[in-house]
């Protein structure tokens, strides 16, 4: 199986678009994944591919899907992949999967670099996914197709954002796997190993209907192999190129439903003819906080939430405008449009000492406040002339 889903709760199903505290704080879900015609066995005629077995001609998966965010910066996420059926003829050494087994349970990390993915029109994070292989240390539960032998490594970069009522995301990453050959047939397609991973996306979102649909599409091409088989990047039997159209819809702020379905374009194993997903998770929104006069003090607690104001202690005048940048609110400034200096008036907030006669000794300790003292001051009454 191909197919990694984003994090729980997320309003993309493989392209990541990763949420932050500021949207949501917990997720947890169920992604039920339908692929038709994953593995099939072919021979090459040269002009031509002859279709011969559908060795895994249906596969139905259940992702168990965990995330959490803090910091409003730091998303973790995890995976546990569950194969329930799988149908089809044993052919070439490879035979499908009987009965119940789980997969390589998928730890991630992603960190926000700058934006808000859900309400910035530009924002970048860097992240990371590592597989524990769980058929390394038990044999139980688990199957050579569902567990892999070895530790997979997926460094990413993800830019995407939201404007008018646009969602995208474009991805990029490294996964870092053993080279594996799948069954006995002819290595040129049967082969994996480490690849590199593009996804590209673009939906059409209204966040206050909680309702977004758009197509999805992820292109994998191997890049590094083994002795035997030395991949040719971007050629037909190393690069899978899977489509998607999905929709979702987030119930009464809790619940998001999705559904979506895929074709696959180009192929290599594990990318099937089509694809059917359902996505089910608990996935409560956080209500936006605003600020709608961009003053830094929410609407919630400001008491002049469509001007911009200065911070106070007082309730009455938090957030509330202040002309003269004195930090005394208009409200309660008697002087509003004159700061009240360095010396200001203890009776009356907001406004300066006077100087009615502007040479430079202020009212209260100018003996003649309505005379300057001018060039030669009377040194025994200070604000005076020499008489």
């Amino acid at each position: 199986n191909r197919y990694e889903p984003t994090a729980a709760g997320e309003w993309s199903f493989w392209v990541d678009h990763p949420w932050y505290s500021s949207t949501r704080y917990f997720a947890a879900g169920i992604t039920l994944n339908y692929g038709h015609n994953p593995l099939v066995y072919v021979h090459d005629l040269g002009d031509k591919l002859d279709r011969t077995t559908n060795v895994i001609e249906h596969q139905l998966l259940g992702h168990v899907d965990l995330a959490g965010s803090f910091l409003d910066r730091i998303l973790i996420t995890a995976t546990l992949p569950v194969t329930l059926l799988e149908r089809g003829t044993a052919t070439a050494g490879v035979a499908p999967t009987e009965g119940v087994v789980v997969g390589d349970p998928r730890l991630g990390l992603w960190i926000r670099l700058f934006g808000q993915p859900y309400r910035s029109s530009v924002a970048l994070s860097i992240g990371a996914n590592v597989w524990i292989p769980l058929r390394a240390f038990t044999d139980s539960g688990v199957s050579s197709t569902s567990s892999d032998s070895f530790v997979r490594v997926m460094p990413k970069l993800a830019l995407g954002g939201l404007a008018h009522n646009v969602m995208w995301s474009l991805t990029g990453g490294f996964l870092y796997r053993a080279p594996a050959q799948i069954g006995s047939a002819d290595p040129r397609g049967s082969t994996v190993g480490s690849e590199l991973q593009f996804g590209a996306a673009i939906a059409y979102a209204n966040l206050e209907r909680r309702f977004v649909i758009g197509p999805e599409a992820v292109l994998s091409t191997t890049i590094l192999g083994n002795d035997e088989v030395q991949p040719r990047p971007f050629t037909s039997d190393y690069t899978s190129l899977e489509v998607l159209l999905g929709l979702h819809y987030n119930i009464a702020k809790l619940i998001n439903l999705g559904l979506a379905g895929g074709l696959g374009v180009l192929r290599t194993p594990g990318t099937p003819d089509g694809r059917a997903l359902l996505r089910l998770a608990y996935a409560p929104l956080t209500e936006p906080q605003r600020d709608r006069d961009h003053d830094g003090i929410l609407d919630a607690a400001d008491a002049c939430p469509d001007t911009w104001g200065i911070a106070t202690q007082d309730p009455r005048t938090h957030g509330c405008p202040d002309r003269d940048q004195d930090k005394v609110p208009d409200a309660a400034d008697l002087c509003p449009d004159t700061p009240k200096g360095e010396h200001p008036d203890a009776a009356r907030l907001g406004c300066p000492l006077g100087d009615r006669d502007h040479d430079g000794v202020l009212d209260p300790d100018d003996l003649c406040p309505n005379e300057p003292m001018g060039e030669l001051p009377d040194t025994a009454r200070r604000g005076c002339p020499l008489g």
